[in-house]
């Protein structure tokens, strides 16, 4: 059986088609559109250009599954569509407009759904998962591999270079603002003030795949290297401040795409770091799509 997940995120809308084979799956294609629907909220609403370039995105993944007779498909949303106050309008004008129905995740379902998807690939048993987003980081504290606490911070690459950023790599003072905005969110979340605590952090998301993309080009770490030092989220971001114009450079040369989220996705997943007081981190290639399709379809 071939099945196609949507997962309509805040900065890009992706597709993936996987074979499966029983209970056993694998990655046959995916595509992926950089809509930015972020940037057609207003006062915590989506306008109508926002609906119409959701719809016609979905158009044309819907047609190309159409060419490849999938035997089934399902999309789903996150902060996108769950930070708005008219997403139950949103999604109704999409089932009107190209007939796919979206099933839109809370913070908590999709912290979880992605740890469902990533869990059999983690070095560790015992420590902290992270899913960072475009309007969004979910924070996952689990032991032996069983979920213990589950958070949403809403916060993510795109929001954040959208609400702080001037150009596109942040100022020394947008920084600042940035990482005092992250430590108060991590403080607010963590309640006892001593709960998210870990030496190994596993991350996943689009941020975290461009920046070990990013360390790869700069020879920091080899090609087939996915453990990191958590302490060099610190000194990368102190190396690409040095030079803007060839951080860019870089940026382009490595994820074109998210030339301007990167280096808030990568504050994102310093002040994590930081804040837990991690010792090592796992770039995970797995997480809320596979989770989807594992939960929503095969039924685990």
């Amino acid at each position: 059986m071939t099945y196609g997940i949507i997962d309509i995120g805040s900065n890009t809308i992706r597709l993936n088609i996987y074979k499966i084979k029983g209970e056993s799956f694998e990655l046959l294609l995916s595509k992926k559109e950089a809509a930015g629907l972020v940037q057609y909220v207003k006062k915590e609403k989506m306008s109508d250009e926002g609906i119409h370039r959701l719809a016609d995105c979905l158009t044309r993944f819907k047609e190309m599954m159409d060419l490849l007779h999938l035997d089934g498909y399902a999309a789903f949303a996150t902060a996108s569509l769950r930070n708005i106050n008219n997403s139950k309008e949103v999604i109704e004008a999409i089932w009107s407009l190209c007939q796919i129905r979206i099933d839109l995740l809370s913070g908590a379902q999709e912290g979880r759904i992605s740890f469902h998807g990533a869990i059999h690939g983690l070095h560790y048993d015992s420590g902290i998962y992270v899913d960072t987003g475009g309007g969004s980081s979910e924070i996952i504290l689990y032991d032996q591999k069983q979920i213990g606490f589950v958070t949403s911070l809403p916060v993510g690459s795109l929001n954040l270079f959208n609400k702080y950023v001037s150009n596109i790599i942040p100022s020394k003072s947008e920084i600042k603002m940035i990482q005092d905005r992250l430590l108060k969110e991590l403080r607010a979340c963590d309640q006892k003030k001593s709960i998210l605590r870990c030496d190994d952090l596993a991350v996943t998301g689009g941020s975290m795949r461009a920046i070990r993309s990013l360390l790869v080009e700069m020879k920091w770490i080899k090609d087939d290297v996915y453990e990191l030092d958590a302490c060099m989220s610190k000194n990368l971001i102190k190396t690409l401040q040095n030079d803007i114009g060839q951080t860019i450079h870089l940026f382009l040369k490595v994820k074109p795409d998210r030339v301007h989220t990167m280096f808030t996705g990568l504050l994102i997943i310093d002040a994590i770091a930081r804040y837990t007081k991690a010792k090592r981190i796992q770039v995970s290639t797995n997480g809320v799509r596979e989770g989807y399709l594992m939960e929503k379809i095969l039924g685990e």
